[in-house]
């Protein structure tokens, strides 16, 4: 699949297979993110571990449930959800602190892992607000292995779809947020 083909089809996707990503893939997503433009520093811990991802998921779901945000509250109460959508590989990306650079290169990164999972046909999410389940929480940060120092700044899960299509439904170009100075 060409670049500009993977970037139209990519889509959040938000319901996953339990089959692991191979490592080979992995190796090749990761090379991909590092390739991203960068302005900022950021640290990637890959998140395989069934039992790890149980606990950010559930922590998150806590987080959720307990945040009276609307926003996260309302997917919160469906009998079912997910905050990791179920899917077997979380490249957790931290940084020394917050700052717009940090944050800006680490999103550049996960932009770039997810078109190259969606040209190796995998499908993946953008994950922020289920940060909430390992922020302030040193026992789950030292298992996941982030370095000291370092912060949880966003994601990106990745697996393959149990969506039948990873292809998105319509083309979201649109003109209507685009202007011209020529």
């Amino acid at each position: 699949m060409d670049t500009l083909m993977a970037i139209e089809l990519r889509k959040s996707i938000r319901n996953y297979l339990p089959k692991p990503v191979e490592t080979e893939i992995i190796a090749q997503l990761l090379r991909a993110g590092n390739s991203a433009p960068k302005v900022g520093f950021f640290h990637i811990t890959v998140i395989e571990n069934p039992e790890v991802l149980k606990e950010i998921n559930d922590q998150a779901l806590v987080q959720y449930k307990n945040s009276g945000d609307k926003l996260l509250m309302g997917p919160a109460a469906v009998e079912g959800y997910q905050p990791l959508y179920g899917a077997p590989v979380f490249f957790l990306f931290s940084a020394p602190f917050a700052s717009p650079s940090n944050e800006a290169t680490a999103s550049c990164a996960v932009t770039c892992i997810t078109i190259a999972a969606t040209a190796l046909g995998l499908g993946s999410c953008y994950i922020h607000s289920a940060l909430l389940g390992i922020k302030g929480n040193p026992k789950l940060i030292e298992k996941i292995g982030i370095p000291f120092g370092l912060t949880p700044i966003c994601g990106v899960v990745i697996g393959y779809s149990a969506d039948e299509s990873l292809t998105s439904p319509r083309s979201r170009f649109t003109e209507e947020n685009v202007n011209y100075c020529r």
